[in-house]
């Protein structure tokens, strides 16, 4: 019996600002049925909050799997060192880089306007982020987009790859998540703080950083729409998004 619902965001629950509604009645039938639910996303829960409200999602496993919060505020956290992130700073400026930081109420940015953040922005939709202020102290930070290609990202990851969870969604931009952090871990340690095994979860995605989400659970489902990576890892595969994807597959797979 499924407990738990949990959803990537971008591709999977809304494509840029268009929702379902069918997916919206999918959620109530869910919650009706005492299946809790989950967004499990890769940005921020400062970017989440009027989505979560919206849909009347309690909890959210954002960054990654690195931030894990209920109705908006902190539950669990793993940061990044503020010396690793002031040192990415100083590579930033000196390779003239845009780099986004995603704290647990606001997202901030070391160069306001960057040509790399805007086509971003115009592709798949990013709030505006602070400006950071010189000499201003460093918030706790969850994720690091940084607006680089990856011959450059060198700079940042240096020989600690394997310390980091890396999600390169653009040639010119990469995530970055604290020691090897992704949704599957941040998932895993919500369940353990609900009491949940992971047979009695569902998980949707669409994309390369829905993997480990989606093969960490009984019940993994990707998206018609989801990269061939996504669906040969998946349990099922349903239709995609703007063919009803979400409603289809909680009537078929789990309701």
């Amino acid at each position: 019996m499924i407990k738990l619902a949990a959803f990537d965001v971008d591709g999977t629950l809304r494509d840029r600002d268009y929702l379902p509604e069918s997916t919206r009645t999918a959620l109530l039938k869910l919650k009706e049925r005492g299946v809790a639910l989950a967004l499990c996303t890769g940005r921020s829960e400062y970017e989440m909050e009027s989505l979560r409200k919206e849909l009347a999602i309690d909890w959210a496993v954002t960054c990654n799997g690195s931030h894990i919060g209920y109705q908006g505020k902190t539950v669990f956290g793993n940061a990044f060192p503020k010396e690793t992130v002031a040192g990415w700073l100083h590579e930033a400026e000196r390779n003239n880089h845009a780099v986004l930081l995603y704290g647990a109420e606001l997202m901030f940015t070391n160069r306001e306007n960057d040509s790399l953040f805007l086509q971003a922005q115009r592709e798949i939709g990013f709030m505006e982020p602070v400006p950071l202020q010189t000499g201003e102290e460093m918030p706790d930070v969850y994720q690091c987009i940084m607006f680089c290609n990856e011959e450059e990202e060198t700079g940042y990851i240096r020989d600690r790859r394997e310390s980091y969870y890396i999600h390169r969604w653009r040639p010119w931009a990469v995530d970055i998540n604290p020691n090897g952090m992704n949704k599957a871990l941040g998932l895993r340690r919500l369940l353990d703080h609900l009491q949940l095994a992971p047979h009695e979860v569902a998980a949707f995605g669409d994309g390369l950083n829905d993997l480990e989400l989606i093969e960490s659970v009984g019940t993994g489902i990707a998206m018609g729409n989801a990269c061939d990576e996504l669906k040969a890892k998946a349990r099922f595969v349903t239709k995609s998004i703007h063919e009803n994807g979400i409603a289809y597959a909680v009537e078929k797979w789990i309701l």
